[in-house]
């Protein structure tokens, strides 16, 4: 861990602690219609991991009260309601970079609602829009055909511990040219993993036949229960290395986490693209999956 980051006056780091408050202002935000496309499930999982890593955030004070937060590992900067235009945004957008630099990112990167007052806001503090995150749902009547991989690779589901350090470096190498990179650590990905809560048959691994050591891909579902109660499914995450691209494990891959959504019960199904992604893209709208709800992501260099 090193030194503290110089947040400005009225910003500190987030504890554990704060995870409630920010939470229920979330939900109060929720409720306002002001989070487009965004269930409960998610907040909730959002404020969760700040209970364990409360140094992927900053907040805002105001009185003792909890006034806004940023986390860029979730693209998020928020100021409550009755804080607003106080001056806490520029100095969470401080703040953020802060952190987005410490983490070795280039830029702070948030979502910012399709609003007037949020858009003069974000070039007010000298950001810049980038791209914008697609949520995409499944049709229900879209047919999707179960996957068949290649002969030359073997798929498995992940083992716990035995597969983490790999899985690792799969993941991230496979994000690398991705349109907004994604990056984890090991001792996140072993804090998940270990969890009680954790099922392996939720990550589908690709192998090379003649090493079946070397992964190549990866799929990644999930499940939640959205507003009305309904179970939704997600693949939330599809990765292939560069070197196996080309060759259709990608389409494979999400043909089989929509079987997996599917064989649990889930009511419709949902992923999440940059619309920059055109080869992505493309290959999810031939699956039968249309847009939703766009979050325009806007950035500003890191400090």
């Amino acid at each position: 861990m090193g030194p503290p980051l110089p947040y400005p006056a009225g910003v500190r780091a987030c504890r554990p602690d704060d995870a409630d408050a920010i939470l229920e202002a979330m939900l109060a935000g929720h409720e306002r219609g002001e989070i487009e496309g965004v269930s409960r499930h998610f907040l909730e999982e959002s404020a969760g991991r700040l209970r364990d890593e409360p140094g992927l955030a900053a907040v805002a004070e105001e009185g003792g009260r909890l006034a806004g937060w940023v986390i860029p590992v979730h693209d998020d900067l928020t100021v409550d309601l009755p804080f607003r235009r106080r001056g806490h945004g520029s100095r969470l957008v401080h703040a953020g970079r802060l952190i987005a630099g410490a983490a070795g990112r280039e830029h702070l990167r948030l979502w910012v609602p399709r609003r007037p007052d949020a858009e003069a806001f974000a070039r007010s503090a000298g950001m810049r829009y980038d791209s914008t995150l697609w949520k995409l749902r499944l049709d229900p009547g879209a047919v999707v055909e179960p996957p068949t991989f290649p002969d030359d690779v073997v798929v498995r589901w992940i083992e716990p511990g035995t597969d983490d350090e790999a899985y690792t470096t799969l993941l991230n190498a496979s994000f690398l040219d991705h349109p907004s990179p994604l990056e984890v650590d090991l001792a996140t990905i072993r804090r998940v993993h270990g969890s009680s809560t954790f099922d392996p048959s939720t990550i589908l691994l690709v192998a090379d036949v003649r090493d079946r050591e070397r992964l190549t891909g990866f799929c990644r579902i999930g499940t939640f229960h959205d507003d009305d109660g309904s179970l939704v499914g997600e693949v939330k995450l599809v990765g292939v290395l560069r070197e196996a691209r080309r060759r259709g494990l990608g389409r494979e891959l999400v043909r089989w986490g929509i079987q997996a959504c599917r064989e649990r019960s889930a009511a419709s199904i949902e992923l999440n693209v940059e619309g920059e992604n055109d080869t992505a893209l493309r290959l999810y709208e031939s699956l039968g999956f249309r847009q939703d709800v766009a979050w325009p992501h806007w950035v500003i260099a890191a400090s």
